[in-house]
């Protein structure tokens, strides 16, 4: 299948994931610094068929760890579908120092995470969400950030600029630059870490084979990083989320599952 694609290098404010205002640190006080508590990391652990509903319990919940109100409507494993997480997002969303809601597990090394995910229309689960930037998919992320020090790279698809697409995003020091594909709103995600490397591949429904669609060099990131699902309900086209209107996704993710390549071949592997 011939892809056609439409990639977008966002500038400054101009669309969701192009970047923010960092943090003014001129005062000489250090910032406050959010880090996961001590734990070990997940190893082979972080796979998940969402097939069992306590397995929720092996899993953080980065508003719990640090104590903030829910960003979600709905989530759970293993009950509003079986054999899924499920997640229905409050507006708002990964991009810049904005966060959504991530389930995740800590992973240290390389990796390569996957996930089956589709992107649905709250009451209609055979369209897209209709609302900009409701998708959803896998975030990596430097567990220790403050303001203006945030560093992630998210892969997702859903509703994007008003096209259907899967969105590559990395934010270096909470300025987000976006690029988008056009494709379906289902299928299977992979972030695949070799080192500094961070490669993106897609094989969404329709497409025969996995295809790299973004490649980001980040060597600033730590050895361990916080690793699953995330959503986003940002509602808007521009640099903050429209709180007023309710998104309307609802995220399916069939399975997250951790292996460990030793090439990028291993990456688009089948």
């Amino acid at each position: 299948m011939r892809m056609r694609s439409m990639v977008l290098a966002c500038v400054l404010c101009l669309l969701p994931g192009c970047g923010s205002e960092g943090s003014d640190d001129s005062d000489g006080d250090a910032p406050e610094h959010d880090v996961d508590p001590p734990g070990e990391p997940a190893s082979d652990a972080l796979s998940d068929e969402f097939d069992d509903a306590s397995t929720r319990s092996r899993w953080r919940l980065w508003q719990e760890v640090v104590g903030e109100d829910p960003r979600h409507e709905l989530l759970d494993i293993d009950q509003t579908n079986p054999g899924m997480l499920t997640i229905r997002p409050r507006a708002g969303g990964w991009y810049a120092e904005h966060e959504g809601p991530l389930l995740y597990k800590l992973v240290e090394g390389d990796f390569l995470v996957e996930t089956r995910v589709t992107a649905s229309k709250i009451g209609n689960p055979d369209a897209p969400p209709d609302q900009p930037y409701n998708s959803a998919g896998l975030l990596v992320r430097d567990p220790n950030h403050a303001p203006g020090r945030d560093n992630w790279v998210m892969y997702n698809v859903g509703r994007q600029d008003g096209r259907v697409a899967s969105e590559g995003k990395t934010t270096v020091d909470s300025q987000s630059v976006l690029e988008l594909v056009e494709g379906a709103r289902q299928g299977r995600l992979r972030i695949c870490r070799l080192g500094s490397q961070l490669v993106l591949a897609r094989q969404l429904e329709g497409e025969a084979a996995f295809t790299v669609t973004q490649r980001y060099d980040r060597s600033d990131l730590p050895a361990t990083l916080q690793v699953g699902a995330i959503v986003n309900g940002w509602n808007s086209l521009g640099p903050e989320p429209d709180l007023g209107v309710a998104p309307d996704l609802e995220a399916s993710f069939d399975y997250v599952r951790l292996s460990r390549p030793t090439t990028e071949a291993d990456c688009m592997a089948p």
